[in-house]
């Protein structure tokens, strides 16, 4: 995974994504520091479970798949305590011990800050985190993607599958893998179940592979989703189940307004399936609520505009005022008015403000000057995560 700003032990692309700053908003609160890994070891984990039965033989052979790669395989329960590994390279299998990614350790965003799979839990879909995009310094010398395991019947996610290896290692591949295993999973987790939920599961899955959008598809009994939509109508079954009866009954396929159970209003598309000239199940596809009126924020980094990010951009990789203007073409003046801009609407300033707990000595001062453009990404993703309202913390200009 190329990354375009880079320091020793790890790497921060010039741009940070969004679910990488949201990551960082959420993991400040918890008062966590940079330089302190404190993943709590909880000795009475269920490693004997349905899904860790049912994960066992899955693990085996894609771990045997993975011997002499530099990968280490790994599943975590619903809270992201590790119960399983598989890592046979034994210089891998030290770096993972003093990280503690250690069967017992929980890697929950609340005790580790952003990794794969506290995020994943998070947000509840596949997330890859890279090198200095980690929230503890000790873990931005590795890289890891995971994926959720959904219960086939519920839908709730029941643990996740984490790939992690060195970040010099790490590969496009990873975040395929790592969705793919959790599939065959669910696939050992079907067993047993009746034949209704096997054929809505079937359903599902096709669905899923031609719709990009959030999907669910559901019966009277059961309800599964996509990533995409288990953040917007979960635990609301027994309501869309309703709602769809009546557009079925009343022959309504038109996209409508269904109101959730949190009050958002989501226009809904439902798709009948049918057996045997009945109806089974139902596909329904969802349109996320708005987002918002377009008015641009006045405060965070969202209120800046196109010309303050572009020089936040340069800037944040470690360019002087100097250089950003003759990137940008024009003078070193308008590049210090931008900044003294954005700084202003941060509503206060960052010059002179103390490192974060455990950070590098790098400071935070209108011109820029550092040989470490990656300390600086990541000493600004604090303060910024510190300083701003957590609702305009959602993107980073970097």
């Amino acid at each position: 995974m190329p990354s375009n700003g880079s320091c020793p032990g790890g790497s921060v692309t010039s741009e940070v994504r969004e679910e990488v700053a949201a990551s960082w908003a959420r993991a400040v609160p918890f008062g966590l520091r940079l330089d302190r890994l404190d993943s709590p070891w909880d000795p009475d984990l269920d490693s004997g479970g349905r899904p860790a039965k049912a994960a066992r033989p899955v693990l085996d052979k894609i771990g045997g798949d993975l011997v002499g790669t530099g990968m280490s395989l790994l599943l975590t329960d619903e809270r992201g305590h590790v119960l399983q590994r598989r890592v046979t390279d034994r210089g891998l299998r030290a770096q993972l011990d003093r990280i503690l990614l250690v069967p017992g350790f929980s890697y929950g965003e609340e005790h580790t800050g952003t990794n794969a799979i506290g995020t994943t839990l998070d947000r509840r879909r596949p997330t890859v985190v890279e090198g200095g995009e980690h929230f503890a310094e000790a873990l931005t010398i590795m890289a890891c993607a995971a994926a959720p395991i959904r219960d086939p019947g519920a839908g709730e996610v029941v643990g996740i599958v984490d790939l992690t290896c060195s970040a010099e290692d790490a590969s496009r591949l990873m975040l395929p893998l790592a969705n793919q295993v959790p599939r065959q999973i669910e696939e050992h987790l079907l067993q047993g179940r009746s034949p209704e939920e096997r054929l809505l599961h079937g359903h599902f899955v096709r669905a899923r592979r031609r719709v990009k959008g959030p999907l669910g598809s559901l019966n009277e009994q059961t309800m599964m989703t996509n990533a995409a939509a288990a953040g917007i109508v979960r635990p609301d079954r027994p309501l869309l189940w309703e709602w769809v009866s009546r557009r079925l009954a009343e022959g309504t396929l038109v996209a409508s307004e269904l109101l959730l159970t949190n009050g958002v209003a989501v226009l809904g598309r439902c798709e009948a399936i049918r057996e045997g000239g009945m109806v089974v199940d139902a596909h329904v596809r969802l349109k996320p609520p708005a987002s918002g009126s377009g008015r641009r924020p006045v405060s965070g980094w969202a209120s800046l505009t196109e010309a303050e990010r572009s020089v936040a951009a340069l800037v944040a990789k470690g360019w002087t005022n100097r250089e950003a203007a003759a990137r940008l073409f024009c003078s070193p003046h308008t590049v210090d008015s931008h900044l003294r801009s954005s700084y202003g609407k941060a509503r206060r300033h960052l010059t002179g403000l103390p490192r974060p707990p455990g950070a590098s000595p790098v400071g935070l001062s209108p011109v820029h000057d550092v040989s470490t453009p990656c300390t600086t990404v990541r000493n600004i993703m604090w303060w910024t995560c510190k300083v701003f309202p957590a609702a305009h913390v959602t993107s980073v200009p970097f």
